[in-house]
C-alpha cells in the first residue's frame, strides 16, 4: 500500500512538471512570436508625407478641381469628383476611347476614393463662363460600353480664373496615420493665352467674381508679370487677411485620403 502511495506521487510530480515545461514552451513560443512580430514591424516602409506631397494634392488636384470655393467636401460635385479623376488618367487613349474600368482603379487609389462618383458625360472645364449658359460635354460617357470618348470641346483654353498665384502652408500636423495640414492662398485671374496682364485677389469668391482686386499686375518687357515675387515681397502686408485652408488626411495603404476639409471665413 505504502509503495502504492509512492508511485501516486511521484506520477503526479512528473505530471505537474511535465505540464509546467509544456506550458513554459508554449510561453517561449509566443514571446518570439511577439518579438518577431515586433522586429518585422520596425521593418515596414512606412512613407513620411513632406509639404512638397501636400502641395502637388491640396495646390494641385484638390485646387483645380474646385474645392476651393466649397465650405466641405460634400460640396464638391460628381462633375468635379469625375474630372479630377480622369485629369489623373494619363493613358495614350485618353484623348481618344478609354473605359471606364481605368477610372474606376485610379478612384480607388486615389486621395478622393472615400468619395462616390457616378460616372456620366463630363462637360467643359470652363463651367458656363464662356459660352453663355452652354454647357459642352468634354468626355462623352457611353453607358453601354462603358467608356469615355473625348469630344475635343476641352481644348478652347481662353480664360484662367480662380487659380491659386500662391500657397502658403501654415501648418502639419502628424501622428503618422493621419495628417491635418493649413493653407493660405492668393488668387489670380488672367486670359490664359500666353502672357497677359494677371490681378491677384485675397479670396476665391473675389476671383471668381472679378471683384475686389488686391493688385493689378500688367505684363513687363520680359513677357512676364512677375506675380510670385510681386506677393512674396507684400506678404506680411495681406498675410492676415487671408483665409485659412484646412484638410485631415488618413494613411491607407501609404496613400493618403483626404476625410474632413474645412475654411476659416474672413
Amino acid at each position: 500500500m505504502r509503495r502504492h502511495i509512492i508511485i501516486i506521487i511521484f506520477s503526479i510530480i512528473l505530471f505537474i512538471l511535465g505540464g509546467y515545461a509544456m506550458y513554459t514552451e508554449i510561453l517561449n513560443n509566443k514571446n518570439e512570436e511577439k518579438i518577431k512580430e515586433f522586429n518585422d514591424s520596425k521593418n515596414i516602409n512606412i512613407k513620411e508625407y513632406s509639404k512638397e506631397d501636400f502641395d502637388k494634392i491640396v495646390c494641385s488636384w484638390l485646387g483645380l478641381s474646385s474645392l476651393l470655393n466649397k465650405k466641405s467636401l460634400n460640396e464638391m460635385t460628381n462633375q468635379e469628383r469625375l474630372r479630377m479623376v480622369i485629369d489623373m488618367y494619363t493613358g495614350d487613349d485618353k484623348y481618344d476611347v478609354f473605359s471606364q474600368a481605368r477610372l474606376e482603379k485610379i478612384h480607388s487609389e486615389s486621395v478622393i476614393k472615400d468619395l462616390s462618383i457616378t460616372y456620366e458625360d463630363l462637360y467643359n472645364y470652363y463651367g458656363t463662363f464662356l459660352w453663355d449658359d452652354v454647357r459642352l460635354v468634354g468626355f462623352e460617357y457611353n453607358k453601354e460600353n462603358k467608356t469615355f470618348k473625348y469630344t475635343g470641346a476641352l481644348g478652347h483654353g481662353g480664360i484662367s480664373y480662380g487659380n491659386i498665384a500662391y500657397s502658403d502652408m501654415i501648418s502639419m500636423d502628424t501622428d503618422g496615420k493621419t495628417y491635418t495640414v493649413r493653407y493660405k492662398y492668393v488668387f489670380l485671374n488672367s486670359s490664359g493665352d500666353g502672357p497677359s496682364d494677371v490681378r491677384l485677389y485675397l479670396n476665391i469668391n473675389d476671383a471668381l467674381s472679378y471683384k475686389n482686386e488686391w493688385a493689378y499686375l500688367p505684363v513687363g518687357e520680359d513677357n512676364s508679370t512677375h506675380s510670385e515675387e510681386y506677393i512674396q515681397e507684400h506678404y506680411n502686408e495681406i498675410k492676415d487677411k487671408l483665409q485659412v485652408y484646412t484638410y485631415k488626411f488618413k494613411v491607407e495603404d501609404n496613400h493618403l485620403v483626404i476625410t474632413d476639409f474645412s475654411v476659416e471665413n474672413k
